[in-house]
């Protein structure tokens, strides 16, 4: 029994180790050299683990790393120049929804998650790196090959939050008074991967 109940356990953990493409976003800015920077698009890879509950509903926590070179537009116009190139690490922990039986060969999923992203920017002389706070909205779709092996399929969204500044000032004409109001910049990330699951 005791080896019948590990073995049930342990068909519910899901190793996926995935590559596909990112495509990444921009930021405005307001400094004396540059008036906006641009993350470029490039090849991203990782690493899922998930314990599955049930049929339908999975947890599971997620690495993806992606590299890619960073140009900014110079304030007073021009080509844009290459500045650094922006090493990421995210760190994500998701619930995953599954519309379909995990005997089923065909598997569509929903995932949302929540976690950390690290910025790095890969230059001599900067050694600093920024920590923020990501979540991302996903889905996909699982193809299972045998109870052990199968193909994920997915695509995901993982805004990650920058910094907030000033947008100026709100007043309530009802009630009245006024305070100030914050811009909140994000860095977006959309993905799309293929990968493969073992089932342990």
């Amino acid at each position: 029994m005791v080896l019948g109940a590990a073995t049930a356990m342990a068909q519910n953990v899901e190793l996926t180790g995935f590559i596909g493409r990112q495509m990444n976003g921009g930021l405005d800015l307001s400094t004396a050299l540059f008036r906006r920077i641009d993350v470029q698009n490039g090849t991203n890879y990782g690493l899922a683990a998930g314990y599955l509950r049930g049929d339908y509903f999975g947890l599971e926590f997620m690495w993806a790393y992606n590299k890619a070179d960073t140009l900014a537009q110079p304030a007073g116009g021009g080509s844009s120049v290459r500045v650094f190139t922006l090493d990421t690490n995210q760190y994500i922990g998701n619930v995953l929804v599954h519309f379909a039986r995990r005997e089923k060969s065909v598997r569509p999923f929903l995932m949302l998650g929540m976690g950390a992203t690290n910025l790095h920017p890969a230059r001599q002389g900067v050694s600093s790196s920024s920590t923020r706070l990501v979540g991302d909205l996903g889905g996909g779709v699982k193809y299972n090959f045998s109870r052990r092996l199968g193909l994920r399929l997915q695509a995901k969204w993982s805004p990650a939050y920058l910094a907030t500044t000033r947008a100026g000032y709100w007043c309530d004409p009802v009630w009245g008074g006024c305070w100030v109001v914050g811009d909140n910049h994000y860095l977006n990330e959309f993905d799309v991967t293929a990968g493969v699951t073992l089932r342990f």
